[in-house]
């Protein structure tokens, strides 16, 4: 049974219950009883007291918790954020994000992943997840809505379970008072080695937590649905999409995030799989390979910005990056934002010969 921060719960194998406080796996949470204590509990001791069933009709107890008054033996776990708001002041740009957040936030790489889909947008949307199986074919995993500016949990997933979430694709529908949009599709593709890097999870200025976050699309990838005089337009508009889907099969489209941008990650376990028997100077020279490819692919298709992660280190792959970056006209580089990459990236800017 799936549990959520806020459910109203009954112990099985003692008198009384409360309400879950804290999410810290699939198999374990926190609950806060009425005596303002958080309890440590399996999710097999407790069972929701919505009476959906005549066995649940039995527990007709109501247990009334504070939340903002408990107090448990782990004042320092991580709270969870009630109600899903961006945080204020995000520096990010305005867009659609899918967060995996470690539950346990001192170990990131063991323990179950929350995921969550991040509006920091100011409309409302409805979206559609699927998810891609073993023979390639999608399939209908969740859909739902998310209020303007906030976050909404998806799933809870054990580590056992990363695999199948590498692949997918969301469709998102945005709601306005004043415009029609049409609906937005985005593909996604995380690697598998990536959930087991420390490196991964970075903070950001949209959640509290550390988390790996995937841009899915900007805000203004966003098209107004067309006026019956903008037939015309509606015709260009479908070919420009599909010539987006079409970038995908390229090295640089598999790291797109919106129509003409890509974040490219130059640590070694994002481009290869294995690096048994490797010396330093092979990954190094590994990885200015890869950005020389990424980057000569992105020019080739109208790409406009990259943003390089090549972390913090001792500055040597960012200083051989700034190098060969002055062997090319019409490019431009710059650090990337601080608050979503911290100082282990660059952006680079790629100027059209007519600029």
């Amino acid at each position: 049974m799936k549990f959520k921060v806020g459910d109203k719960v009954k112990f099985l194998n003692e008198t009384g219950g409360g309400v879950v406080s804290k999410i810290v796996s699939g198999s374990l949470v926190y609950v806060a009883t009425t005596d303002g204590f958080e309890l440590p509990t399996s999710t097999g001791d407790i069972i929701k007291m919505e009476a959906e069933t005549k066995a649940e009709k039995m527990f007709s107890e109501d247990f009334d918790v504070d939340l903002s008054k408990t107090t448990g033996p782990d004042q320092s776990a991580p709270s969870v954020n009630m109600l899903g708001r961006v945080k204020s002041g995000a520096e990010e740009a305005p867009g659609y994000f899918l967060a995996f957040v470690p539950s346990d936030q001192q170990w990131y790489i063991t323990g179950d992943l929350e995921v969550r889909l991040i509006n920091h947008t100011k409309n409302d949307i409805v979206y559609n997840l699927l998810l891609q199986d073993d023979e390639g074919q999608y399939f209908g995993f969740e859909y739902g809505s998310v209020e303007a500016g906030s976050s909404a949990e998806i799933e809870m997933i054990e580590r056992e379970g990363l695999p199948g979430w590498t692949d997918g694709v969301i469709q998102i529908l945005a709601h306005s008072e004043e415009h029609a949009y049409l609906p937005l599709q985005s593909a996604f593709h995380i690697k598998a080695s990536k959930f087991s890097s420390e490196g991964s999870y970075q903070e950001s200025g949209l959640i509290n937590e550390k988390a790996i976050i995937y841009r899915l699309a900007d805000l203004k990838s966003l098209k107004m649905v067309p006026g019956k005089h903008e037939v015309v337009k509606t015709e260009v508009e479908a070919v420009v999409v599909k010539a987006g889907e079409q970038q995908r099969e390229t090295l640089i489209g598999k790291h797109a995030v919106g129509p003409h941008a890509a974040v490219v990650d130059l640590h070694i376990g994002e481009i290869v799989d294995n690096i048994a028997g490797l010396s330093s100077h092979d990954m190094f020279l590994l990885q200015i390979n890869y950005f020389v490819k990424t980057l000569e692919s992105a020019m080739a298709n109208n790409f406009r910005k990259l943003t390089y992660i090549h972390g913090i280190g001792n500055g040597v792959l960012k200083n051989a990056v700034i190098t060969k970056l002055k062997e090319y006209e019409g490019l431009q580089d710059k650090s990337a934002s601080l608050a979503e990459f911290g100082h282990g990236a660059i952006d680079v800017l790629i100027h059209s010969k007519s600029e």
